[in-house]
């Protein structure tokens, strides 16, 4: 009886570590890298990525993620203000909205929801894979997934 009880209290304390915020855990406020827009419906684009932390709320914290693409002939630009928090020592997942700057015909400013996860890889590194839907205006919406590596500054 002591051993399934101890099993149990062991497998409840890692559910409870891995859904609920990391509060030791620091998160990067800022930082900036370079990365690639790949797969899904649009041609494959140069990112320059960051973050920006705006303000804590609690266990989590609000910023800017501000990023451009370009390649072949296009420049784009996202600008979503996201709400992230810690899961575990090395993944923070976020999720918010803005906007999304296009050219390539009509340059056009349409709203956008975001989400993805910063994942640490090393002291100062962190992995940005993010997913995008743009809401166009008259034409659907538009997916996009980007991949970056930024710099914890």
């Amino acid at each position: 009886m002591r051993y399934s009880t101890s099993v149990l209290t062991l497998m409840t304390t890692a559910i409870l570590g891995i859904l609920s915020p990391a509060k030791a855990q620091v998160m990067p406020d800022y930082y900036g890298g370079i990365g690639v827009r790949a797969f899904l419906n649009d041609p494959t684009s140069f990112v320059v990525d960051s973050k920006l932390k705006i303000t804590d709320i609690g266990d989590f914290s609000l910023s800017a993620r501000p990023a451009v693409m370009f390649g072949g002939g296009i420049f784009e630009g996202r600008l979503p203000v996201t709400v992230e928090t810690p899961i575990t020592p090395i993944i923070y997942p976020y999720a918010g909205l803005g906007l999304a700057y296009n050219t390539g015909g009509a340059e056009k400013i349409d709203p956008m929801v975001t989400g993805g996860l910063d994942i640490k890889v090393a002291e100062r590194l962190y992995l940005d894979t993010n997913l995008n839907v743009i809401f166009k205006s008259g034409a659907g919406t538009d997916t996009e997934l980007l991949f970056s590596i930024n710099y914890k500054i």
